[in-house]
């Protein structure tokens, strides 16, 4: 006789699969439906497909190039874990929140809309994407929390546009103590707004462009986007290939504008990481160091 954890497991491969021709829209108050759905469009991101044969294939390990011990089998096995912890919290009446789908976040609001938790996914996936550094140093825990970060900045999108933008901050300021200057939360508010206002329309980025707006303009009050390539540059130049990762130029000279800004107080948690001997020989770090300060020196 099966178990009542085998019971649940079917239950939730059965969920997933119901799920993958993505049709479900509106509010999803039932913990197992929310789950499924963000575990379905992840495998979108990591398919790149999403036709519900593909999805379906993927769901059942009946894709070739994603099999055992591919990203995309081991997504398949968080989004059962998932939706198992869904239906947990709808026998027991509990509601969604952002540790649902990321056990090591707290219990924040998302947005619970369908087409916008969809669009949070897929915006913290070009995000991850376009910066290199993300899965480099934070890996699977960043692609977690990208995307409940991402569901819960679509919640403040209803808000004022100065309470949103203070949120925002808040945010930042979190993420800056973690490694991750402000610079990048503008990169990804760019791409969550994209992806929203073409799952939704204008009315649904509410506040959000008004809140990356006011992150550009502090940071361009210090490092304006001339300095954050020549940065980049400067990084290139002395470094060459040994750069620890895509663009550190460009991170150093962000990590200098919040500390500047008053998001943060220094910039060493990113530039520890960075010059980790671990990770670059010492000359690499001493060039890096010097790059640093020549962002110091030319900052406002």
């Amino acid at each position: 006789m099966p178990s009542m954890t085998d019971l649940a497991a079917d239950e939730a491969r059965q969920l997933l699969l119901a799920n993958a021709d993505r049709a479900v829209t509106g509010r999803l108050d039932d913990p197992a439906l929310f789950a499924a759905v963000v575990g379905v469009e992840r495998l979108v991101v990591a398919t790149g497909s999403a036709d519900p044969e593909v999805l379906r294939a993927a769901l059942e390990g009946r894709l070739p190039e994603h099999g055992h011990g591919s990203d995309v089998a081991a997504l398949v096995a968080e989004g059962e874990r998932h939706v198992v912890a869904g239906l947990a919290r709808r026998a027991n009446r509990q509601p969604v929140d952002a540790a649902l789908v990321n056990p090591g976040a707290g219990s924040y609001e998302v947005t619970t809309d369908a087409t916008l938790v969809r669009a949070a996914v897929r915006a913290a996936q070009r995000s991850l994407d376009a910066m290199p550094y993300y899965g480099i140093r934070y890996g699977e825990r960043g692609s977690r929390f990208a995307s409940t970060d991402s569901a819960w900045l679509i919640s403040l999108a209803h808000l004022g546009e100065e309470r949103a933008t203070r949120q925002v901050a808040w945010l930042c300021r979190v993420l800056a103590g973690r490694g991750m200057p402000s610079w990048l939360m503008e990169l990804h508010l760019v791409e969550l707004v994209a992806e929203v206002r073409a799952a939704a329309g204008d009315e649904a980025v509410g506040a959000l462009p008004a809140a990356a707006a006011a992150l550009t303009a502090a940071r361009r009050g210090h490092v304006d986007d001339e300095l954050l390539d020549l940065a980049d540059r400067w990084t290139e130049d002395v470094v060459g290939e040994a750069v620890p990762v895509p663009r550190t130029g460009a991170l150093l000279a962000a990590a200098v504008a919040d500390t500047l800004t008053g998001v943060a107080t220094d910039d060493h948690v990113l530039l520890d990481w960075l010059i980790d001997p671990a990770r670059v020989r010492p000359e690499v770090a001493d060039a890096l160091r010097t790059v640093r300060q020549r962002v110091r020196a030319a900052a406002r």
